[in-house]
């Protein structure tokens, strides 16, 4: 018999067996009870996390954004409008999806489990929300979702670079001349220079919160939207995720001043790069750090011997000439 329960991390306690259920999941530290909980007091619409239950044994969860008919501008959610979509999206970054399951589910399972969920979440929120919205498809799944009627739209695809090799010259050998030849350029250059410190590891070894927050900040308002901009993360979410054990960071210091920061979601196969962010090089920064940020991230990986990473969203094309992957991705509508 399958089952729900629906929580507003605000307010609901971690449900018993969550973290085991996260970790049979393979999900990453975004995941974690007390950072849903810090993402839904700063998102700027409700959360809603689903905890799928089949025989009376957890074996998934369903993460959602409910998005009213008042858009909200750069401020943060008060309570339900009494009426929107469900946008089933991860908390925290766009590079993971914000349906997954445990165990290995007969693909009828799942798509039952999915239908059960629709029913609920309907039912929970009353017949004047319209529909559910689920974020980065891959292709294939949407035969996986329930609903007859299904309007997809493309979104940016998502880069991922797999990373088989045991040492820095296999990957510098799939790249064009150009490409390689000005990678291992700068990374002497940074490497030689001799003001600069470049870490990578533990994340709460090398950065603080609010370092993370300020330099994210100056990333962001590059990207931000005009019309509806999203809010920032708030600070007790960033000092949450980088002062765990599962996010490592590369950390570039002009002296002791934090210049440059690539957060990284650790995982047993394909970590997550989360986000990066530098200084301009007229605030102090250095050009061209961004590109040396792969460089010691592709490194860090094959010494730690993963699968592969996500480098994401947004940058294609630049992804692509570092020898990723990209894979097509998109949002469908799905009405009630």
């Amino acid at each position: 018999m399958i089952a729900l329960r629906t929580l507003d991390p605000r307010h609901d306690p971690e449900p018993a067996g969550w973290e085991h259920l996260r970790t049979a999941g393979r999900q990453c530290v975004t995941w974690r009870y007390d950072l849903l909980k810090a993402y839904a007091w700063g998102a700027q619409a409700p959360v809603l996390l689903t905890v799928l239950h089949d025989g009376g044994t957890a074996v998934g969860a369903v993460s959602a954004s409910l998005r009213g008919i008042r858009p909200r501008r750069g401020s943060y959610a008060r309570g339900r409008d009494v009426a929107g979509v469900v946008d089933v999206h991860a908390p925290g970054n766009r590079s993971q999806k914000g349906w997954w399951f445990a165990g290995d589910l007969e693909p009828e399972r799942r798509r039952e489990l999915l239908r059960r969920y629709v029913r609920g979440i309907r039912e929970e929120l009353g017949p004047s929300w319209r529909g559910v919205v689920w974020r980065e498809v891959s292709p294939g799944e949407p035969a996986q979702l329930p609903g007859l009627v299904k309007a997809a739209l493309p979104t940016a695809p998502l880069a991922r670079l797999a990373t088989p090799w045991t040492d820095m010259e296999a990957w510098y050998a799939r790249l064009d001349r150009a490409r390689r030849d000005s990678l291992k350029r700068r990374a002497r250059t940074f490497t030689a220079d001799a003001g600069l410190s470049i870490a990578v590891g533990p994340a709460r070894e090398l950065v603080t919160g609010a370092e993370a927050a300020a330099l994210r900040a100056e990333n962001d308002l590059k990207h931000r939207a005009r019309l509806f901009p999203q809010a920032p993360l708030p600070l007790p979410y960033l000092d949450a995720l980088v002062g765990g054990d599962e996010v490592v960071a590369i950390a570039y210091r002009d002296g002791s001043r934090l210049i440059g920061l690539s957060l990284i979601l650790d995982h047993p196969d394909w970590p997550i790069c989360l986000s990066w962010g530098a200084l301009p090089p007229e605030s102090g920064g250095r050009k061209h750090l961004y590109f040396d940020g792969y460089v010691r991230m592709v490194e860090w990986a094959i010494a730690s011997g993963k699968t592969g990473l996500v480098l994401g969203k947004g940058q294609a094309e630049i992804k692509r000439s570092l020898g990723a992957d990209l894979v097509p991705s998109s949002a469908l509508a799905v009405p009630f």
